[in-house]
Order: structure tokens, then sequence, then C-alpha cells
């Protein structure tokens, strides 16, 4: 994993055109970041379904969903966040970056740009116990462990714990 942080280019609202590019960074991520967590099978199904570009499109139409990517790229989309508002809180919905460009601050910045857009609410992030590159990467910023919860992924029961960023907290890396 590159462990320099580079300068964002860019971070910015997705547009249903982006929907090809978000679902190629779910792919790779999910694949990457879950494999040997929960079952291949699993993994695919929700794939097929959370990240079709048609669900993309409902994603980007109903959420806060930005894209990001680094400079020298073209604009190429390399990371998104998805985000929801609840009444007591922001959920981040998702997080990825390509697998091959973690590190290089993308994932930094849009969660900067979330807490930049809603700095009077708590932020939520869901993580899957034990994932390796999310519980660290929320920690480094500022989040804090809370309750632990069972959730049900393309049928398959995982067990997740809550990270929260209260409001008020810059969410900048420490």
């Amino acid at each position: 994993m590159q462990t320099d942080i580079a300068p964002v280019a860019w971070v910015r609202a997705a547009r249903p055109a982006d929907a090809p590019a978000i679902r190629e960074v779910a792919v790779l991520a999910w694949r990457a970041t879950y494999a040997g967590r929960v079952a291949d099978g699993t993994i695919e199904r929700f794939l097929a379904t959370a990240y079709s570009e048609e669900r993309i499109g409902v994603r980007i139409h109903r959420h806060d969903v930005l894209v990001a990517g680094r400079h020298g790229r073209a604009a190429a989309v390399e990371a998104f966040a998805e985000v929801a508002s609840h009444a007591d809180h922001i959920q981040l919905v998702a997080v990825y970056t390509l697998p091959s460009v973690r590190g290089h601050g993308l994932g930094t910045a849009l969660v900067q740009a979330v807490r930049s857009a809603y700095p009077d609410r708590d932020l939520a992030a869901d993580v899957l116990l034990g994932n390796e590159f999310a519980e660290p990467f929320y920690a480094a910023r500022g989040f804090e462990p809370g309750e632990r919860l069972t959730d049900e992924i393309a049928g398959e029961l995982v067990r997740e714990r809550r990270w929260w960023l209260r409001a008020g907290a810059s969410g900048e890396v420490r």
C-alpha cells in the first residue's frame, strides 16, 4: 500500500454518467476487502444487486454520492462515498477506493468533504468486524468505535461495529 499521501485533485458530486466507474471501484474494492471475510458467493450476489449501474443511478438520485480522483489521472473516478441523512446522524453508507490507490488520500478527502458538508451532525460508518482496511482508516480520522451490530449482506449474517465521528470533530488524519 502506498504510504505517501498525494494531493487530491478533485472531489465532486457524482453524476449518472459516473455509474460505470463507481461500479468498477465497488467491484474491485469489495473483492479485495471482503475475500475470506464473507463467502465469495455473497460478495458476487451483493455486487450484482447493490452495485448494478441501474442501482447506482438510484443511489445517486436518493443520497449524496461523491467521487474523487488524483492529480494527473484525467479526472478518472478512483474513489466514491455515499451518504444518507438520518434524523440523528449522517450515515457513511459506503467509502471505497480502488485497491491500487489506497493510501493516496482519496478516502480522507471524501470523509473531509462529508464533514465539511455536515459540520454539526454526527457521522457514522458501519464496518465489518476485523476489516483491516476500514477500522484503522476510521480510527486515524478521529472516529470512535461504538456499538456492535448484526447485519445481513446478500443472505449472509455478518457482525459489524458502528464507528462515530461526533459533531465538531474535524475528521482529519491524526
